[in-house]
């Protein structure tokens, strides 16, 4: 309950923050610190994937680094489906694990879709977003190349990501199709995209009236004051490349809400049809990225169910 009731305080001083146009109110890298400590937890309990046959920890990567792996969980043979998720987690660019994860890819093992769960570094002032997307990327590209040895169809690997994943899912589903996206996958090409609570204007996260130096250059990077690389960095930029199926939830409490409205307005203007699910409740429970975190609440089961029936229809 503490760490919960903490995390409403952070996010709506990040909130605050995001708003700000003046007036010497800053998030600082301590506050900051609050949100993506408090968002997301490891659960200790035994899930539904822990049962499922499964690949921990496999190296995508020829340097072995231990932040560069899958984890890849099968669906039970008897209602196993020929088709694969490939969930790419959130925490604000620099926390997060894909093990927290595991209680949604239930949701979807149990349905019979393979789930792979994506690592990646996260940014730590030196490394920024473009490392993130490059190790994405490879990921990607591995699972690809290798599909038929780790018993994965190729041709029907859909993509999901929540806040700052959803940015990485809808950069990597452009650069598939976009050769001029600066960081891309070259031989992996998603069957469907799917984000939940997503970061989408990357750039309009770079306010030095809302945050700190030291919180901009912690989970953007260094470069956070070089707008064009900022652009070049957000999916804003390049959404009119991603032409396939897209699926967009997001909430009432969910503190970056206005970014999933600002990608269906972009998608509208485009012509570009997509599934959109926005959540009314009044439940400070349902709040950002609440069908990843807390899949067992009846709004997450409702997320959740039309995200599988979004997939189905697409097999």
């Amino acid at each position: 309950m503490i760490r919960r009731t903490v995390f409403y305080l952070a996010a709506a001083l990040l909130l605050l923050g995001c708003g700000s146009t003046g007036g010497g109110f800053k998030i600082t890298k301590p506050m900051l610190k609050l949100v993506v400590s408090a968002s997301k937890k490891t659960p200790r309990d035994n899930t539904f994937a822990d049962s499922c046959k499964k690949r921990i920890a496999v190296h995508y990567a020829a340097d072995d680094d231990k932040a560069k792996v899958v984890d890849i969980y099968y669906a039970p043979e008897e209602i196993r489906k020929n088709a694969v998720l490939i969930d790419i987690h959130g925490g604000f660019y620099v926390a997060g694990r894909r093990e927290s994860n595991r209680p949604f890819a239930s949701v979807f093992l149990k349905e019979g879709y393979n789930v792979v769960l994506v690592e990646y570094r996260l940014n730590d002032g030196k490394r920024d977003v473009s490392d993130e997307l490059g190790d994405c990327a490879a990921a990607l590209d591995y699972l690809a190349a290798n599909s038929e040895q780790l018993g994965l169809n190729k041709n029907s690997m859909f993509l999901t990501g929540d806040s700052a994943g959803g940015h990485l899912v809808l950069y990597m589903a452009e650069g598939a199709d976009d050769h001029s996206v600066p960081v891309r996958p070259k031989l992996f090409a998603p069957r469907g995209v799917l984000v939940n609570c997503p970061a989408y204007d990357f750039a309009s996260f770079a306010n030095p009236k809302a945050f700190s130096k030291g919180a901009l250059e912690w989970f953007i990077g260094p470069r956070y004051a070089d707008r064009e690389w900022m652009e070049s960095m957000s999916p804003r930029t390049f959404i009119a490349s991603y032409k396939g199926p897209l699926f967009i939830s997001t909430c009432t409490n969910d503190f970056i809400r206005d970014q999933a409205l600002m990608l269906m307005a972009d998608c509208d203007s485009l012509g570009r049809q997509a599934v959109f699910l926005d959540i009314e409740s009044d439940d400070k429970n349902v709040s950002h990225v609440h069908n990843v975190i807390n899949p067992d609440l009846p709004e997450s089961r409702k997320v959740n169910a039309a995200m599988l029936e979004f997939m189905d229809s697409l097999l």
